[in-house]
């Protein structure tokens, strides 16, 4: 088919705005005063429209709970997936705005310091404030291989943060760094400026251990 079905008049909150999917629902923030969206995709209709801390901007979907940054307030919010409501709204590192799931985890990327936060998705506690050093606008974060791996265009377009330990292992340095995913044994991350996507396989030693092999 490969056709648009619809267009929503649904704008992002932001230009480093995020959009996710539940089981049965989209969610997006529209606006900066903190309104989620919640978007039954079989009638492409807004089903509820749920308040959140305002400059709250991306959300992303883990075990039921949408997990959304709130960027002006330093928090990340967990909603029910279910029921819409709010649970708890979670103190972080100053301005987190890009956030992924992973080990149990919800790992924020933290725009003011350059630090990620990482909070418990059970007991929604912070348990580890890690030092990456890549404060500024821009950038993204995922999970992959018992690892956490931020991207930020200042001169630091990738770092490996050992979800175990939560220590930052290794560094790379260079041009580069906006968007990023895993997928494929591989890191892929763009390159904005230069109009590059970047290909970086996963070390065949990192994969195994995630894999439970030696």
């Amino acid at each position: 088919m490969n056709t648009i079905s619809a267009t929503l008049t649904i704008p992002p909150a932001g230009p480093e705005g995020g959009i996710t999917a539940s089981e049965d629902s989209v969610w997006i923030v529209s606006d900066k005063n903190g309104t989620l969206n919640r978007i039954d995709p079989s009638t492409n209709r807004v089903r509820q429209e749920i308040r959140l801390p305002p400059g709250s901007y991306n959300p992303i979907f883990s075990d039921g709970i949408v997990w959304v940054t709130g960027v002006e307030s330093s928090v990340v919010t967990a909603v029910d997936a279910a029921t819409g409501k709010v649970i708890e709204s979670v103190h972080v590192g100053p301005k987190p705005r890009f956030l992924t799931c992973g080990g149990g985890s919800v790992w924020t990327l933290n725009q003011g310091d350059g630090t990620v936060s990482r909070v418990d998705e059970k007991s929604r506690k912070v348990t580890a404030t890690i030092q990456v050093g890549i404060p500024g606008a821009g950038g993204d974060i995922d999970y992959g291989a018992e690892s956490v791996w931020p991207t930020a265009p200042g001169g630091v377009p990738l770092t490996r943060i050992d979800a175990i330990t939560n220590k930052v292992v290794r560094q790379w340095v260079g041009k580069g760094g906006d968007s990023l995913r895993m997928g494929f044994g591989s890191i892929w991350i763009t390159d904005y400026k230069q109009g590059l996507l970047l290909r970086i396989p996963i070390p065949q030693r990192v994969r195994s251990r995630s894999a439970g092999t030696a």
